[in-house]
């Protein structure tokens, strides 16, 4: 069974009590769009969308098995199933009242009941949530944010290398999501959201999302 971020709530439950959450921001009035705060706020509000898009799309996954699904490959999908959520409610835990609502997702262009095409889109979305911690980590003004984000990376990165392999045998960190420095794809906020976007209905007022 692959390693299980229970800890993450740990951590949650120290920052909070080293006085480290985040102070709370309000939603803009007027515009639809979801505003996502400032500075360290909307950075994390910005990681917090990217987990709410993974854990829904492997809730799913899971409560609809594509056809000829192993035991293992169920188990395996049960387990990045849980270490998501537990991504999602860690950065909604830190966020507090400042955590942007959740999010109206759009996963009509995945087929559930193909393989491909759910460990496809798998590959995918964990190649573009990497890339998306990997290019907010330096953006945090509290330091204390970037070891936190690493090990959630690394866990994302495991994610990613499962998919691509059992997909396509000995992928998992080919040069396509791999430097020749052996570092991983980094994006921009504003890329990353973009992307994003593909599967979200909900539009969001990033103004303020250092870039």
């Amino acid at each position: 069974m692959m390693y299980q971020d229970a800890v993450f709530f740990q951590l949650a439950g120290g920052l909070a009590g080293a006085g480290l959450l985040l102070s709370s921001c309000h939603t803009r009035t007027g515009p639809s769009d979801t505003y996502l705060g400032s500075g360290d706020v909307a950075l994390l509000n910005y990681l917090y969308i990217l987990e709410q898009l993974e854990a829904a799309f492997y809730t799913q996954a899971f409560a609809t098995p594509y056809y000829g699904m192993t035991t293992s490959e169920l188990q395996l999908l049960q387990d990045v199933r849980d270490q998501e959520i537990a991504h999602r409610e860690f950065l909604m835990t830190l966020l507090g009242k400042s955590a942007v609502p959740a999010i109206s997702l759009n996963f009509s262009m995945v087929t559930f009941a193909d393989r491909g095409s759910v460990l496809s889109y798998a590959a995918t979305i964990e190649d573009m949530v990497i890339s998306g911690f990997n290019g907010a980590a330096h953006l945090f003004t509290n330091t204390d944010m970037v070891l936190i984000l690493g090990k959630m990376t690394c866990v994302e990165a495991r994610h990613s290398a499962y998919f691509r392999d059992i997909l396509t045998h000995n992928t998992f960190a080919d040069n396509t999501v791999v430097d020749v420095n052996g570092l991983g794809q980094s994006g921009s906020p504003a890329t990353v959201l973009a992307l994003a976007k593909t599967f979200i209905h909900t539009n969001f007022d990033s103004s303020k999302l250092p870039n």
